[in-house]
């Protein structure tokens, strides 16, 4: 794995963002920063601009974007290794295949494209696919909130323990505390009247559904006793995780979640409280990985055998 952190960007205030935010992670940690531009076509020279003068016009303005892009990066975080790349093919891809050995990849939430909406289909398409953690900042985040605590959603999977894990380092580099949210909510199991009557006839869904989220987030706070680098505190948080954890954003430096890996739609890796979460939160969101969230490609279909006389 290298020591690099590969940011794109296609001058989008989201991707601006993402640059400012990616470049203080990898000078924090001495890390170098590619911040990538991705245009045109793969496999073809210039990526299909050709080598008439326009298209050697064309070449220029594109490395201009990929550079324009470095100098962000060095007036946010002087000192930092930041190089400009440009790419060819669809951004997702190129940003998902050249990130396999990178440390993290940094996308805005939404691009440069006409289509408005609460993600963008490179951050989406990244999310789904990136092998290694996957940052989403948004437009609005604020330069100076790296010392604002650190914010892990945890549930008690998997995906949460290293989403705790990866909130903690976040906060020792950082500075700061971090605040684990464990969310409950009663409603589910009061829509199923007549099987809690039978089940628990002495009570309510609500104490049940506290007494489970308590358990899980004891399970938090054994995990954080060994951490002596890093103040943790505990929040049990009423209502929906999603919900619960939007609304806590806007006092937090950076929102950690998991991924709930292979279930499902294979190739839908966010789940339910993550997704929303990466829409509407508002400040960065760091998706941690593991080598179960992503799915792996499907085999080719095998050629039917030609009939033969």
């Amino acid at each position: 794995m290298d020591d690099r952190v590969d940011v794109g960007y296609d001058t989008s205030p989201e991707s601006a963002a993402a640059v400012r935010w990616a470049a203080t992670q990898a000078a924090g940690r001495g890390w170098a920063l590619d911040v990538v531009h991705v245009w045109g076509f793969a496999g073809r020279d210039g990526g299909g601009a050709g080598e008439s003068w326009l298209g050697r016009e064309v070449q220029s303005q594109v490395r201009a974007v990929a550079e324009e892009g470095a100098v962000l990066a060095a007036e946010a975080a002087p000192g930092v290794d930041a190089r400009p790349v440009v790419l060819h093919g669809p951004p997702a891809r190129v940003l998902v295949d050249r990130a396999e050995d990178a440390r993290l990849v940094v996308v805005g939430r939404r691009g440069a494209g006409l289509v408005a909406a609460l993600v963008g289909s490179v951050a989406t398409g990244v999310l789904h696919r990136a092998r290694c953690p996957v940052a989403v900042v948004p437009a609005a985040a604020r330069p100076g909130s790296a010392r604002e605590p650190v914010l892990v959603g945890f549930d008690g999977s998997a995906g949460a323990f290293r989403a705790l894990e990866a909130g903690c380092e976040q906060a020792a580099h950082l500075g700061t505390g971090v605040v684990v949210v464990t969310a409950w909510t009663a409603a589910a199991e009061a829509s199923r009247a007549a099987y809690w009557a039978l089940g628990y006839p002495s009570r309510s869904p609500a104490e049940v559904a506290l007494d489970e989220a308590e358990r899980v987030l004891e399970r938090a706070r054994s995990w954080a006793a060994s951490r002596r680098d890093v103040e943790v505190a505990f929040d049990l948080a009423e209502g929906r995780p999603a919900q619960a954890l939007v609304r806590r954003s806007r006092h937090a430096g950076l929102l950690v979640v998991g991924t709930r890996g292979r279930g499902g739609l294979a190739g839908l890796v966010l789940g339910s409280t993550s997704r929303p979460v990466v829409q509407r939160a508002e400040c960065p969101v760091l998706v941690t990985r593991g080598p179960e969230a992503v799915p792996e490609p499907r085999a080719p279909r095998p050629a039917r055998a030609a009939a033969t006389a």
